[in-house]
């Protein structure tokens, strides 16, 4: 039985406790970290979590739990991960993993050192049809794949909290999934990336809410990224195409449409889950992993090459040029 400490009582931890009930049998929330007492004492009356801590220091200086759940906001990803890793726990790590490469990096090859295993919550991996289209495009069902593009426009105000405020919005906070996404489900990297972002005043929020992105994948495939958080449409034209040398596919509501070289179209429906489901699923992979000894397919190790394209799509915006990414 797995022993986890939850680090942060904010707005995620709910759907990872809710996820964790389905591994009662694997492992027990055992504390929660919040200097927050208010939010911290309500999460532990509602989850009949035992310990509370009000520091990061309090809780390391505990120390009966062998996993952390860091849900902290991205900005304190250090301060808080180099304690952990320094008392060589476990964790699981909310996204955005890092608002900076160099700063993941350096908390990978921490944990590695340490002989710790990292993971990172892209918990998206495993909600529909993202694992259907994985395999079926790994498996060569639209032979090579040639583009994609992913559109998800919405209507999302931040009113509150570190979300209002931060400068690095929509595509930190939601785009960061479908730029993992796009790379779960090709099983490529990218090799250059193009964003153009703007603020489109509607909002209450600081940052970035209007964006477009275009990237390079090692193979030569292209990928256009289209996030919005100022869309009056709220999402009414939300998809995924991928197009291959064989042929396409199409994720729009609950269905995906395979078209063929001929034109022949054949119609699937996939059941979506909930956001607790797939949380369970993440905790899964990393439980497996831990006992089997192995490397979650979500590690940090890994996620470098997400928060590479999400600190290169900034960059891009920023200096209004294309931007190479380094192996």
């Amino acid at each position: 039985m797995k022993r986890i400490a939850i680090i942060g009582a904010g707005r995620i931890s709910p759907a990872h406790l809710e996820g964790l009930k389905i591994l009662s049998s694997r492992a027990r929330v055992v504390a929660i970290c919040d200097m927050n007492e208010k939010l911290r004492q309500e999460r532990q009356q509602a989850f009949n979590i035992p310990d509370g801590f009000p520091s990061l220091d309090g809780l390391l200086e505990w120390n009966d739990f062998d996993i952390a759940a860091v849900l902290t906001p991205p900005d304190i990803r250090s301060e808080v991960c180099m304690p952990i890793i320094e008392a060589k726990k476990h964790l699981l790590v909310e996204k955005p993993f890092s608002l900076s490469l160099d700063e993941a990096s350096a908390i990978v090859d921490a944990a590695e050192k340490a002989g710790v295993i990292l993971a990172v919550d892209q918990n998206f991996r495993w909600m529909p049809p993202a694992p259907i289209l994985r395999q079926r495009i790994m498996d060569g069902a639209i032979g090579r794949v040639l583009s994609i593009l992913l559109v998800d426009t919405v209507l999302r105000d931040e009113k509150d909290g570190w979300r209002n405020k931060t400068p690095q919005l929509a595509l930190s906070v939601m785009g960061v999934h479908w730029l993992d996404r796009i790379r779960w489900i090709t099983g490529e990297n990218g090799t250059r990336i193009y964003t153009s972002s703007l603020i489109s005043n509607i909002l209450t929020s600081a940052g970035e809410d209007i964006t477009s992105t275009v990237i390079t994948l090692k193979s030569g495939a292209v990928a256009t990224l289209v996030h919005h958080w100022a869309s009056h449409s709220r999402g009414i034209n939300n998809s995924l195409q991928i197009d291959g040398t064989d042929g396409s596919v199409i994720a729009r509501g609950d269905e995906l449409i395979w078209i063929d070289k001929d034109g022949k179209q054949t119609k699937e429906r996939f059941t979506g889950v909930g956001i607790e489901s797939s949380m369970a699923s993440s905790w899964t992979e990393f439980l497996d992993a831990l006992d089997e000894g192995r490397t979650p397919c979500h590690n940090g190790r890994d996620n470098l090459n997400t928060v590479a394209l999400l600190t290169g799509a900034y960059l891009s915006a920023s200096i209004r040029e294309v931007v190479l990414i380094e192996d």
